[in-house]
């Protein structure tokens, strides 16, 4: 399967809900949730997903998961846009991992092999090379296994 990155930039969205999808997250062991696709009509379901903060710091990858559905048409996110007829594709994410923070920083990704790919992309539904998508999955296996331990031995 193809890897994804979904986009969040908190200045155009705060994702009010955020708090409590992280807290559902750690009850039932994921959260679905409905994201933009972009353009990108041409993603299967089970390809794999990485949400990736962008626009404002701390950024880098902070969610992974898997689509549920294929991109759909419907208006678009952003009120403006939508009142203009303009339109985005949509689909639905189940986020296994979500941090507030990226425990993958853009300082990561800019080390090789990921310093060859943007990863501060514009819109969401990019493609991820595969040997690049690889990379990414131990990379983040490796930080979400550490970000979780130290969790666990915190206090509270």
């Amino acid at each position: 399967m193809a890897t994804y990155l979904f986009a969040w930039n908190p200045s155009l969205w705060t994702w009010p809900e955020l708090a409590a999808d992280l807290r559902r997250l750690r009850r039932r062991g994921h959260v679905d949730t409905d994201w933009s696709a972009g353009r990108t009509r041409a993603i299967e379901i089970g390809s794999r997903a990485f949400l990736v903060r962008v626009g404002v710091p701390p950024k880098g990858i902070f969610g992974a998961g898997h689509t549920l559905s294929a991109p759909q048409p419907a208006p678009h996110w952003r009120p403006e846009k939508a009142a203009a007829g303009a339109k985005t594709q949509y689909l639905n994410l189940r986020l296994e991992a979500l941090f507030p923070l990226p425990p993958v920083t853009y300082e990561d990704l800019a080390k090789p092999p990921f310093a060859r790919f943007r990863w501060g992309v514009r819109a969401s539904g990019v493609r991820v090379p595969t040997a690049l998508a690889d990379a990414l999955e131990d990379l983040w296996e490796a930080r979400t296994r550490a970000t979780t331990a130290s969790r666990r031995k915190s206090p509270g």
